[in-house]
């Protein structure tokens, strides 16, 4: 009996070992040829331009390969890829849509069966088996191959895609589009510096230890030496001094002074390894911990202790980087972009950032937005060693990387990206207006901050304040709970730097899918799980000293507020506001001049939308995490691949939703707020400022555009345009129409 899943399997582990896509592709055929005992299988491919082009074939004319190429809709192969379904045929000559492409030799072949290859709703080739005798295939056989399709699509489509790309030749260098995730926004064109692989902490050998001692004064000098380097600053972006990197150097202190870390270093020690071998190994552990965390923000951190690691590592074996000196301005282009290579370039030769590794949550994204230049990220297991000293485009906007521009393309993107430079230096005068319409209605524009790195770019682009303050650094710094003194330093830099404009600060949000590693969590559905105020609630010692924290920190600065995450009962609230009771009852007996700040709510559970009126008496003002509250509206999980297309903050219940909210806010006078990208969105933001919000909380980099927006906008279009939106059909059609009110105001630069 056919096994399609140990063919898989097969073929999976097999493509781990291919040189290059053809060779997988021709792995591919090679098996399924074999398992089906057929006289032909092949591979079309569908490409950038929408064609089908046959990519693998045994059986048929190999000079075929790359120059048989149809459309969709075009012979049975188009017909499949069309319809996305099989095509089963005794006779393949007898069905209508035939087409005979000369080329193949497959006039020697009469049975036919074909089946789409289809990934997240789009059709990315078709696989064929034809046979020479007249038969149709069986309902086993048909099985088989639609398994097949279905395993390779979601496990190989990244190299499908690779496959149709041409080869390079002596007269032609083809264009190459790399699809990554977008890690800060802008466009750059500029020459590609390719970085090459750092020691990575999985490729330490492992080695045994001189003896006891000696190692661990081995390690000892070596964690000195890199505590040095952080302290002193060698490691500055050229001869200026950064703010944001040099928080982000200061979570490294954290981590290296951790005595979890040393002690699990000393351990490993103890059993007679060498420094390096205990310094991966304790490394490695506690980088598992983040990695198998299901928060993309949390899963972001492990990239600091793998950098972390090979600086130590390094110092262990005086194997120093070496500055970057290029003589003109450059993206950097590499496997993993960290830290380490924002400090050994000049600020201003370094203009962009593409890395293989990362996510929109890592260091590197959060470093390339405080530095104002585009960054793509989590391309995946890309070659781009081609593109090493040629020009290439970068747009941060839509995590797109190109190679090899053709001039018309490169002219375009110069045209953009000399269109948002001039824009840039057009809106850096409104970092000292109001965000006020042109009817006079006032919006306040915050800033949202998960780091002490994120302070500066908020500040630096006029910021009134932070209207969410992520506090979870404090705890994933360290291998056990911080101390409460450790939290006053950390936020009284944050509520000083800001004083006297308000800072809402979410306590402690984790638990579920946002475990500590010190403190495990695991559950079936994480989402819906122990976390956020559920958490600190059954461990109010936990909650008690952070707002202890919180509160201390305040003295002096008066511009503290509370936030409660993942609110969703009433009795939440009140077990919250006891504990902040309790705090300022023993800070005032202990002789701080304390006082209980505001008390806010974060909207992100839709039962909360029904409890307000409940909750009114008991706090102070409401903020809406449009991020989780469209995704429980939906029930869509915005990082899972397979279902973030139905992710919409524009979606009809999402819109619905939130205006009832907000006219329910504005009832109960509570002020009220957003944060997340909906603030980020000018579609959006034009609905919303129609529903009646007046406070937004957004990333730094897109305060200046919104606020540009804002000046240009009359509230009663936006009024008018919210109700035009009930009778949307899609949400694109809704996009559509805000679009061209906004190209109609004179602000096309906006829309990307």
């Amino acid at each position: 009996m056919l096994n399609p899943l140990i063919t898989a399997k097969r073929i999976l582990i097999a493509a781990a070992q291919a040189p290059d896509s053809a060779s997988l592709m021709r792995l591919i055929v090679e098996r399924i040829r074999t398992a089906l005992k057929v006289d032909v299988c092949s591979l079309y491919v569908m490409d950038e331009q929408g064609e089908l082009v046959l990519t693998a074939t045994l059986g048929l004319s190999e000079e075929s390969i790359g120059t048989t190429r149809m459309a969709p809709g075009q012979g049975l192969v188009g017909t499949i890829a069309q319809r996305q379904h099989p095509l089963n045929l005794d006779n393949a000559e007898h069905h209508p849509r035939f087409r005979y492409f000369e080329q193949t030799g497959e006039e020697d072949f009469q049975g036919f069966l074909g089946v789409p290859i289809i990934h997240l709703g789009q059709t990315l080739g078709v696989l064929v088996v034809q046979v020479q005798e007249t038969r149709r295939f069986t309902e086993e056989e048909e099985a088989f191959l639609i398994t097949m399709a279905a395993h390779m699509a979601g496990s190989l489509a990244g190299n499908l895609k690779k496959a149709t790309r041409p080869l390079v030749t002596d007269d032609h260098v083809p264009v190459l589009r790399f699809q990554g995730i977008k890690g800060a926004p802008g466009i750059q064109i500029a020459t590609a510096w390719l970085v090459k692989d750092d020691v990575r902490l999985d490729d330490i050998p492992e080695r045994d230890g001189t003896s006891i001692d000696y190692e661990q004064q081995r390690i000892a000098e070596a964690m000195a030496d890199t505590r040095d380097e952080l302290d002193t600053g060698l490691d500055q972006l050229g001869s200026n001094s950064n703010d944001t990197l040099n928080s982000l150097l200061d979570v490294y202190k954290l981590l290296l002074q951790s005595p979890e870390l040393k002690q699990a270093i000393a351990e490993e020690i103890q059993l007679g390894v060498s420094a390096s071998t205990a310094l991966k190994r304790a490394m490695l552990s506690q980088i598992a911990v983040f990695e198998a965390m299901d928060d993309p923000y949390l899963k972001a951190r492990a990239e600091d202790l793998r950098v972390l690691g090979v600086r130590v590592y390094r110092h262990l074996h005086e194997e120093l980087n070496e500055r970057m000196q290029p003589e003109n301005p450059v993206i950097l282009v590499g496997r993993e972009i960290n830290i380490s290579h924002f400090t050994r370039i000049d600020h201003d030769k370094l203009v962009g950032i593409v890395s293989l590794e990362g996510s929109a949550l890592s260091h590197t994204a959060v470093l390339a937005n405080a530095l104002g230049i585009p960054a793509v990220v989590g391309i995946g297991d890309e070659d781009l060693s081609s593109l090493d000293k040629t020009e290439i485009i970068i747009d941060g906007y839509r995590g797109l990387v190109i190679g090899h521009p053709p001039v018309a393309l490169l002219n375009e993107f110069q045209r953009m990206a000399r269109q948002e430079k001039a824009l840039q230096a057009d809106l850096s005068h409104l970092k000292s207006l109001p965000a006020e319409s042109k009817d006079g209605q006032r919006v306040r524009l915050y800033t949202n901050t998960g780091l002490l790195a994120d302070i500066s770019p908020g500040l630096e682009r006029g910021a009134e304040g932070i209207g969410l303050y992520r506090s979870e650094i404090p705890f994933m710094a360290h291998n056990t709970f911080p101390t409460e003194e450790e939290q006053v330093r950390i936020y009284r830099g944050v509520l000083s730097a800001y004083s006297p404009k308000p800072v809402v600060m979410r306590t402690l949000d984790i638990g579920g899918d946002k475990a500590l590693p010190y403190f495990p969590i695991k559950e079936q559905n994480p989402f819906l799980g122990w976390r956020g105020v559920r958490f600190t609630l059954d461990y109010r010692n936990i909650l008690l000293d952070q707002i202890r924290a919180m509160l201390i920190a305040n003295v002096d600065n008066d511009n503290l507020q509370l936030m409660i995450p993942m609110l969703s009962r009433e009795d939440e609230l009140e077990r919250f506001h006891a504990i902040v009771d309790e705090a300022v009852a023993q800070l005032k007996e202990e002789g701080y001049p304390v006082s209980k700040p505001p008390v806010g709510i974060m909207v992100e559970v839709p039962a909360v939308l029904w409890l307000l009126p409940r909750l009114r008496d008991t706090i102070d003002f409401v903020s809406i995490g449009s991020n989780d509250l469209t995704q429980y509206l939906l029930a869509v999980d915005r990082n899972n691949p397979k279902v973030a297309s139905l992710y919409s903050h524009l979606h009809p219940a999402v819109i619905s939703a939130l205006r009832g909210l907000v006219r329910e806010c504005t009832r109960l006078n509570l002020p009220v707020s957003i944060c997340g990208e909906m603030a980020t969105d000018p579609v959006a933001v034009v609905l919303l400022l129609g529903m009646g919000v007046r406070t937004l909380s957004l990333s730094a980099f897109h305060l200046p555009r919104i606020k540009w927006l804002i000046r240009y906008l009359h509230i009663s279009d936006c009024v008018s345009l919210l109700d035009r939106a009930q009778n949307c059909r899609t949400e694109q059609d809704l996009r559509d129409m805000i679009n061209d009110h906004i190209r109609e105001l004179g602000l096309g630069a906006l829309i990307q």
